[in-house]
């Protein structure tokens, strides 16, 4: 019985071992539990991104290599579902996509063939729709950015205002999901057709902080903006939620609360994802030893920057509504890093919620597309028109914008004068007809053209008139008719060829004709104010007086 138990116990041990033996091996050769599923390649002009999509979470290793510089990523137990010979690869920085041998059986390595040595910034991110688990890698070009100047030129007299237009979101970074859209390609239509407009107007000029899809950092986005000298930030983008009921248009701006809306909270939450929570915080790191003072003139500019964004804000949404239906009647605060630049003024616009199946419908019209750009770019206009930084064009032409009506004036006779058009007059003064009033106060658009009055004569033509005929009444001499038409004894003695001054009555005596002066007069004319003429200076220059030109313009 005790040699049975021995037994026993022994083939109990034996039998465990052979078990882990057939479990070891089984491990070892078992099947990689990740799966490379896509790749992709966003260049900007300051960096590539190399997005790696997988199936779960990816476990990675990396390492350089020089002579030539390439970027070695080992996925440990993951098999490869793409094709890297198709993969597109454009940029000044990436030079190929190729797979490589691995030293481990059960992984895989993908190298990428640089141009030029560079430290990439990797990180993972989450499985988030549409996309599963991701490996990103950005590059960073260093000296070999391709990026443009992006300060726009200035005419001579009167710089423009300049507005930076940030296409929400980018590369690999959809945005908010509809069912067949994504925000990104919204966004970036929209922006592009803002731009145009606003560089068709007189006095302003635009630049895109994105011109295709790639992903801009939200900081980078407002050095961006910062970089072109920009005026004010306007970030397009279309709203999302958990729900398709939610709809219409929305403006945000940056406050120091939190969020004050249901909507502003949930954007907050959610665009954390997309790195769109932050601030301005190390902006001003390390620029001065002063922290109170820095501080002190950093809340100035900040308050400043929210004021103006507010009032931009305000503006664009009274545009808005009567184009779209709003989602918020009023601006939205909310703390976006995008907003959140202390030295200039922006706001965000909600176009829609792409989340929304008719306003999706709509935000991928070219119609509906070209009524927000109009409702914003009338937004930003009518408050630089109204309240234009110092310096601008807008400026110098809202010293003498305002005109009093007086009788006998019409709005055609007032457009003509200051070389505007009836329909702009009647739209900056939110007129719904065109009859005025006596002493009815006019604003003036800000692209109108100083009306000069005609000239007073500088110049005369002498022009002599016809001979008249002089019939000799009783008891007039000679010298009396000579008085008479303003000439001389001598002068009607020889013109008649008389021998001596007697007359008689009846005689006809033929009159010179006298020389006449007549003045020579230029018709109006029109002049362009330019940088530092006053109104005096103007009036000098076409010889007339201030008071001439007050009164005729």
């Amino acid at each position: 019985m005790k040699l049975t138990s021995r037994f026993f116990i022994r083939l109990v041990f034996l039998s465990a071992l052979l078990m882990q033996g057939f479990f070891t091996i089984a491990t070892a050769t078992a099947a990689p539990t990740n799966q490379l599923n896509a790749l992709r390649t966003w260049p900007s002009p300051n960096n590539t991104r190399v997005v790696l999509e997988f199936l779960h979470k990816p476990s990675y290793k990396i390492h350089y290599l020089k002579y030539p510089d390439r970027l070695v990523i080992d996925l440990e137990s993951t098999s490869m579902a793409v094709d890297l010979s198709k993969i597109k690869h454009t940029g000044p920085l990436v030079n190929n996509l190729r797979e490589s041998a691995s030293k481990s059986k059960n992984s895989y390595r993908v190298v990428v063939d640089l141009n030029k040595a560079s430290q990439a910034k990797i990180f993972v991110l989450p499985k988030a729709k549409p996309y599963g688990h991701r490996l990103v890698v950005d590059l960073p070009h260093n000296q070999l950015s391709t990026e443009t100047e992006i300060k726009p030129k200035q005419p001579a007299q009167g710089r423009n205002i300049i507005i930076a237009i940030d296409a929400g979101h980018g590369g690999d970074d959809p945005g908010a999901l509809g069912r067949y859209s994504y925000e990104k390609k919204i966004t970036l239509q929209i922006a592009k057709r803002l731009l145009k407009k606003i560089n068709h107007q007189v006095g302003m000029s635009a630049f895109l902080i994105r011109e295709g899809d790639y992903f801009v950092g939200l900081h980078q986005r407002t050095a961006i903006a910062r970089k072109g000298e920009a005026d004010f930030l306007v970030s397009i983008h279309a709203d999302g939620f958990t729900s398709a009921r939610p709809r219409g248009a929305s403006v945000l701006v940056l406050s120091k609360r939190r969020a004050t809306t249901e909507q502003g909270r949930w954007m907050e939450n959610n665009e954390a994802h997309s790195e769109l929570i932050g601030g301005a915080g190390k902006m001003m790191q390390g620029s001065s030893n002063l922290p109170y003072l820095q501080k002190m003139v950093l809340d100035m500019s900040m308050g400043n920057s929210m004021a103006v964004g507010y009032k931009v804000g305000y503006r664009v949404v009274q545009e808005l509504k009567k184009v779209t239906p709003l989602h918020q009647a009023a601006p939205v605060h909310a703390s976006l890093a995008v907003l959140k630049s202390p030295d200039i003024p922006s706001i965000l616009v909600e176009a829609g919620f792409i989340t929304n199946r008719t306003e999706e419908r709509l935000l991928n019209q070219a119609a509906h597309q070209n009524k927000i750009t109009n409702a914003v770019f009338n937004g930003i206009y009518k408050h630089f028109a109204q309240s234009p930084p110092q310096n601008t064009l807008f400026a110098q032409k809202k010293r003498v914008i305002k005109h009093t009506v007086r009788s006998g004036e019409s709005l055609s006779i007032l457009a003509e004068r200051y070389s505007v058009s009836l329909n702009s007059l009647k739209t900056y003064n939110n007129l719904s007809s065109s009859s005025l009033l006596v002493d009815q106060v006019l604003n003036i658009p800000p692209n109108y053209k100083l009306a000069i009055p005609p000239e007073p004569p500088k110049q005369f033509v002498r022009t002599q008139q016809p001979p008249r005929v002089h019939r000799v009444t009783r008891g007039e001499a000679l010298s009396v008719i000579a008085a008479e038409y303003n000439t001389t004894t001598e002068t009607l003695k020889t013109f008649n060829h008389l021998r001596s001054t007697s007359l008689r009555v009846g005689q006809k005596i033929n009159i010179p004709g006298s020389y006449v002066k007549t003045p020579v007069v230029r018709a109006a004319s029109v002049h362009k104010v330019g940088r530092g003429e006053a109104l005096s200076v103007i009036a000098d220059q076409y010889g007339t007086t201030t008071d001439t030109l007050k009164s005729f313009n």
